[in-house]
Order: structure tokens, then C-alpha cells, then sequence
């Protein structure tokens, strides 16, 4: 019988000088559009692997932040208790970091005319408005679709407000039901050099004949099953007939008045919410360009979502000011929402000044598209990744959080820090090992779950702020 252990050691050997070699691979090569994993085979064997870890956040060196001492020493105390830490922890750079809204703005009233605001829908009848913009966290309205249900519950309104013609989420959602046909769709993240007339959300969208959307109302949140009102916002060089139809009605012809060069509205409402379904078709599409609805049953409260997959902020500046004005003498928001950097978020990103530039130039044309409005940034929130072969908070989350919670001073904006309010390091890793898994295994995302979890947490922030404003009011 032949001996074939000479050949199984010499295998083994060859296998083993092949996992070595693979070892050595630099963390973050890649080969076309692929980025291979860093493999540590010798990991589970090393004396210090908490060392390990030490040293690779250790050599995060962000010479490019200018905080006062005390942030500094905060953050850099933060991010070293990142790489051992792999559940919730509370936040050590201030006791209020992550359990209120920094207020920046020069006079300190950004909330309060934010509440203020708040106060006038039921005083007043008025509506408040919100302009989300963020990225992939809050894509298929995560978070916000729970925090919007429960703010209209408290505050009045109904219908999602502010909703895509088309959607790369459109069946993931669950505030609506959306189909769409025959559409070119331009964004500011995937077509930022078209030179096309973005509209208010970073989209712009060019009917083929025929083209059609269909909106309906999905059951899973109380105040978005029904509307009363619905306004279509389009530009058109000239007047342009459509066919619409709502729910069970027979179809009807309308016309899309012309507006030379301007955004222009159509609107049909009903004395009551009797709207859960509602399509709309265009046979002839010459010069015309769509932007989006609103879907609501007003007066109330609306969060519209302006969410861009792959958005770090930067893109918006592609939105013209003077088209963003023409939106918002329409919408009037009373607070504009940023929530970004989740795409800036790597283990291997080792220098944030060119994303400090970006975000800086981004906040500068926020100021100029939504002048003396408060503009409230939510930082990026926590992101998990390999550090070696152990699985930890990215170490360039808390960096970003710092740096965008300095700029957010400068511009005299209103922030939040999303990443202790969610429980800090280790919090994306934590939630998608929880059954029912609150966040992908991404460490990236939420899920539904998750999102519902974080958008309650904003709902009591909010209602923790309004007990502060009115005893300001009524101390004075």
C-alpha cells in the first residue's frame, strides 16, 4: 500500500505558505472594482491582540481638526476605547453629547423658532416642514417614516409629503406603494456633470411618452394610508396635457399650465382624506421635466425625505440656490436637515481634510439656498468593520462626529451627535446580532426594526427639546 503521507505534509506545507502569503496582503488592494480583505491567519494566536488594534487607531493622526483641548482629548480618549469596546457605551466627551440638540446658531434660537413654529399648528392652523437631506442611512424612509408617523400623531397632519418620481427603494418601502414607467431619472450623486436643473430633492426627472407613476397608500403607518391633497411640482415651456386619476374615479384630462423657465405647481385636493390611490400619465412629454408630489392632508407636521444613495454631502452644491428658493416659496420649510458621512466612513482613511473642505463648502451653500432658516446637522452614526480580524467601530467614525460637530459651530448651525445618541461604539454590531436583527450585517444599515428603534429615539429627543423651549417661555 502506498504511503502517501510525504505528499499530505508537503500539501499541507504548499497550503499553508499560501495562507501566509495572503496575510500579507495590504488591507484595502484592489484588484479592478473588487477591494480584498485584509487576512490575519496567525490572529487568534497573537499575545496582544487589544494592542493590535490599539496601535492601528493609534495611527489615525487628524491633523486637520482645530478643536479646543478638551474635544480633542474627548475624541482621542473615544476612539481608543472603540477598539476594545464592542457594545454600547456612554459617551465621554460630554455628558450632554448624544442626549440633546446642540444649538450653534449665533443667537441661540434655532429651536425656538423651530418650536415656535411647532406651537402654530394648532394656535394658528399652520403647517411645519421639514427638508431631510441625507444618504443611504435613511433610504425607503428608515427612521423616518416611524419618526414622521409619530410626529404626526402628536402634532396633526397626514400623507408622506414630499415623494421621488421614480425610486430605487420604491419596493422596500413601507409608507408607500410606488410604480413608475418610461422615466429618465438624473441625480446629483450619479449624473452630477449633465448640467440638468436639479430640483429640490437632487433629482430631476425627464418623461418618455407614456411615462406614468402610481402613488398608493401603504398600511403599515396610521397617517400615510390616506390624503386629501396632492401637488405636483414640473417645469414645462409649454402648457402640456396629462391624464390623472385618483383611486376608483374615471381617468381625467388635465392640462400642466407652461411657466417660462420656472417651477410650476399643479394641485386637486378634496374636502376630506379621501385619497389612498392616485396615477398619472403623460402622452405628450415636449420640454417638460417632473421634480416629484407631495402627498399630505395639511395643517400638520411633514418631514420630507430627500435621501441620495452614495451622497457624503458635497453633491448638493450641484442643486442650484435659485432653483432651491423657487421650491421653497412653495414648501417653506421651518427646518433644513443634513444627516452625512456614512460613505466617507473607512477603516483605511487615514486624512479628513478633504472631507472637512467638502462638508464646509456644502454648509456654506445650504446657508446661501435656505438663508435664515435653522439648519440642524445630524452626524454620521456608528459603522462597524474589521480592524485585523476582529470586528469594531470603524476608527474614523468619532473623527468625522468631532469634526462635523466643529463645523456645525462655525457655520452657526444646530447639531446632533447621532453617534452617542445611538449608544456609541460597537452599537452597529451590537444591533445585528439582536434578534430581531435591528441593523444588517452590513454593520451598516438598519433594518425596519432598527430604524423604528432609532426614529422613537428622535421622537423623544424632539419632545425633550419642545419641554425646554416652553419653559423658556414660560420663564420669561
Amino acid at each position: 500500500m502506498k504511503n502517501y503521507l510525504v505528499q499530505g505534509l508537503g500539501l499541507t506545507a504548499l497550503v499553508l505558505c499560501g495562507l501566509i502569503a495572503l496575510s500579507l496582503i495590504p488591507e484595502g488592494l484592489r484588484v479592478g472594482n473588487f477591494e480584498l480583505r485584509k487576512m490575519d491567519i496567525f490572529y487568534d494566536i497573537r499575545s496582544d491582540n487589544t494592542q493590535l488594534l490599539q496601535d492601528s487607531i493609534d495611527g489615525f493622526v487628524p491633523d486637520t481638526l482645530g478643536y479646543a483641548a478638551s474635544d480633542t482629548l474627548a475624541v482621542d480618549s473615544l476612539a481608543k476605547d472603540s477598539a476594545v469596546t464592542f457594545g454600547p457605551m456612554p459617551p465621554v466627551d460630554s455628558l450632554f453629547f448624544g442626549s440633546t440638540i446642540e444649538d450653534y446658531t449665533y443667537d441661540q434660537s434655532g429651536l425656538k423658532r423651530f418650536y415656535a413654529a411647532i406651537d402654530s399648528i394648532k394656535s394658528q392652523g399652520n403647517t411645519v416642514r421639514v427638508a431631510f437631506y441625507g444618504d443611504s442611512f435613511v433610504e425607503g424612509d428608515i427612521l423616518i417614516g416611524d419618526l414622521r408617523d409619530t410626529l404626526q400623531s402628536l402634532w396633526g397632519g397626514g400623507g408622506v409629503g414630499y415623494v421621488p418620481i421614480t425610486s430605487e427603494v420604491a419596493r422596500f418601502k413601507r409608507t408607500l406603494q410606488h410604480e413608475y414607467r418610461g422615466w429618465k431619472t438624473f441625480s446629483v450623486v450619479k449624473n452630477r456633470e449633465s448640467k440638468v436643473p436639479f430640483g429640490l430633492n437632487g433629482f430631476v426627472y425627464y418623461p418618455e411618452p407614456e411615462a406614468k407613476v402610481h402613488y398608493e397608500g401603504a398600511k403599515y403607518f396610521r397617517h400615510t394610508q390616506n390624503w386629501n391633497t396632492i401637488r405636483l411640482f414640473y417645469a414645462a415651456g409649454v402648457n402640456t396635457p396629462f391624464i390623472w386619476q385618483n383611486k376608483d374615479m374615471a381617468p381625467q384630462e388635465g392640462i400642466l399650465p407652461a411657466k417660462n423657465g420656472g417651477i410650476n405647481v399643479w394641485k386637486w385636493e378634496l374636502p376630506y382624506p379621501g385619497m389612498s390611490a392616485f396615477a398619472m400619465r403623460f402622452p405628450k412629454v415636449d420640454s417638460l421635466r417632473l421634480y416629484g408630489a407631495s402627498l399630505e392632508n395639511g395643517p400638520g407636521f411633514y418631514i420630507d425625505n430627500f435621501s441620495v444613495r452614495g451622497n457624503t454631502g458635497g453633491p448638493l452644491m450641484h442643486i442650484r440656490p435659485d432653483m432651491i428658493r423657487q421650491f421653497d416659496r412653495y414648501q417653506q420649510y421651518d427646518l433644513i436637515v443634513i444627516q452625512v458621512g456614512l460613505n466617507a466612513v473607512t477603516n483605511s482613511l487615514n486624512n479628513i481634510n478633504w472631507y472637512k473642505a467638502e462638508l464646509d463648502r456644502t454648509f456654506d451653500h445650504l446657508r446661501l439656498c435656505f438663508p435664515n432658516r435653522p439648519i440642524l446637522v445630524i452626524s454620521v452614526g456608528d459603522r462597524g468593520g474589521k480592524l485585523g480580524a476582529e470586528l469594531a467601530t470603524m476608527r474614523s467614525v468619532p473623527y468625522i462626529v468631532a469634526m462635523q460637530r466643529d463645523l456645525a459651530r462655525k457655520h452657526g448651525f444646530l447639531f446632533y451627535d447621532m453617534f452617542n445618541g445611538m449608544g456609541g461604539p460597537g452599537t452597529m454590531i451590537m444591533m445585528a446580532n439582536q434578534k430581531p436583527m435591528l441593523a444588517n450585517k452590513d454593520y451598516t444599515h438598519l433594518t425596519h426594526d432598527g430604524g423604528r428603534q432609532v426614529g422613537y429615539m428622535f421622537a423623544r429627543l424632539f419632545l425633550a427639546e419642545q419641554g425646554k423651549y416652553r419653559k423658556s417661555v414660560d420663564h420669561n
